[in-house]
């Protein structure tokens, strides 16, 4: 997976900022991005756990329907 990361950038003017890299090769700019990343990182390993528990459900459904026809057919 894919994650993101954050580089930080100096002579800005009087603050100095951040450059985030997004796992689609985009940049931001942001000056306080450690917290963001965090939770952006946080974010897509929720998304993925619930991706992969969703595959695993509708396994489990397609089985449980294979073994409800299997059962109807039966005399």
């Amino acid at each position: 997976m894919s994650r993101y990361k954050y580089t930080k950038l100096r002579n800005l003017g009087s603050v100095h900022g951040f450059l985030i890299h997004t796992p689609d090769d985009r940049q931001l700019l942001d000056i306080y991005p450690i917290g963001i990343v965090r939770e952006l990182n946080r974010m897509a390993e929720r998304i993925n756990k619930l991706e992969e528990e969703n595959d695993a459900m509708r396994a489990d459904l397609l089985l449980w329907k294979d073994w409800v026809e299997e059962e109807r057919g039966k005399p």
